[in-house]
C-alpha cells in the first residue's frame, strides 16, 4: 500500500478520512437547515454527493453521524475555550476570555448554533444537555477560585454558574431565532455588565468597608 509521509496513512484511508469529514459537513448544514429529525439518510448522500451504499459504508445509520457532528463540534469548542483561556491566572479574567470564545466560535460555525437552537437539550442522546452542564461546572469552578480569592462575594458558585450560562443560552437562543448573527458580539460585553461586573464592584464596595 501507498503511504503519504507527511501522516504516515495510506491513501485509503486518507481518502476514507475526506469522505467521511464532507458527510459530517453536509450532515451539518442539513441538521443546522431543517432540524436532525426531518433529515435523512438519502438527503445526507446527496447533500455529501456519495451514494447511500458508500454513506453506510462510513456510518452506521444517522444516530452516529449526530454523535460525530455534535461531538466534533463540541469538541472545537472546548478547545478555543482553554486556548483562550490558556496562561491566564484571574478567574474572572479567565471566565471573561472563555465566554468571548465561545461566542466567537459559534459566530464561525453558524451551522453547529443552529442546531444547538433547532434541537431540545434531550434530544440527540442527551448530549446537547450534558454540553450545557459542562459549561455549568467549568464556569462553576472558575466562580468558586474567584471567591477564593476574594474577587467575588461568596455566593453559591454552582448557582450562580448556572445563571450565567443559561443568560448566555437563552441570549444565544433569541439571536438564533432573530437570525441576527452580528449581535452576538455584544453577548460577552453584556454578560459582564449584568452579571460579572457587579459581583467584581460589590466584593470591592465591600472589601473597602472592611477596611475602615
Amino acid at each position: 500500500m501507498e503511504y503519504t509521509p507527511e501522516q504516515g496513512i495510506t491513501r485509503r484511508e486518507r481518502e476514507r478520512l475526506r469522505r467521511k469529514s464532507e458527510i459530517i459537513a453536509a450532515a451539518s448544514k442539513l441538521f443546522a437547515q431543517q432540524g436532525i429529525s426531518k433529515t435523512s439518510m438519502k438527503q445526507i448522500a446527496d447533500e455529501a454527493d456519495v451514494s447511500v451504499g458508500k454513506l453506510y459504508a462510513s456510518f452506521r445509520g444517522k444516530d452516529e453521524i449526530v454523535r460525530e457532528v455534535l461531538g466534533e463540534s463540541m469538541r472545537a469548542m472546548r478547545l478555543a475555550e482553554d486556548e483562550a483561556g490558556a496562561g491566564i491566572e484571574k478567574p474572572i479574567e479567565q471566565l471573561r476570555v472563555r465566554l468571548a470564545a465561545v461566542v466567537a466560535h459559534l459566530k464561525s460555525h453558524l451551522d453547529f448554533l443552529r442546531i444547538l437552537h433547532n434541537e431540545s437539550p434531550m434530544s440527540c442522546e442527551g448530549m446537547i444537555r450534558e454540553h450545557l452542564e459542562e459549561h455549568v461546572r467549568a464556569t462553576s469552578k472558575l466562580l468558586a477560585k474567584a471567591m477564593d480569592d476574594g474577587d467575588i462575594p461568596p455566593e453559591d458558585p454552582e448557582d450562580l454558574g448556572a445563571i450565567i450560562v443559561g443568560s448566555v443560552h437563552e441570549l444565544l437562543h433569541s439571536l438564533a431565532e432573530r437570525g441576527d448573527e452580528d449581535a452576538l458580539d455584544r453577548i460577552p460585553a453584556l454578560i459582564d455588565r449584568i452579571i460579572i461586573k457587579p459581583l467584581v464592584t460589590k466584593q470591592e464596595r465591600d472589601s473597602g468597608m472592611e477596611g475602615r
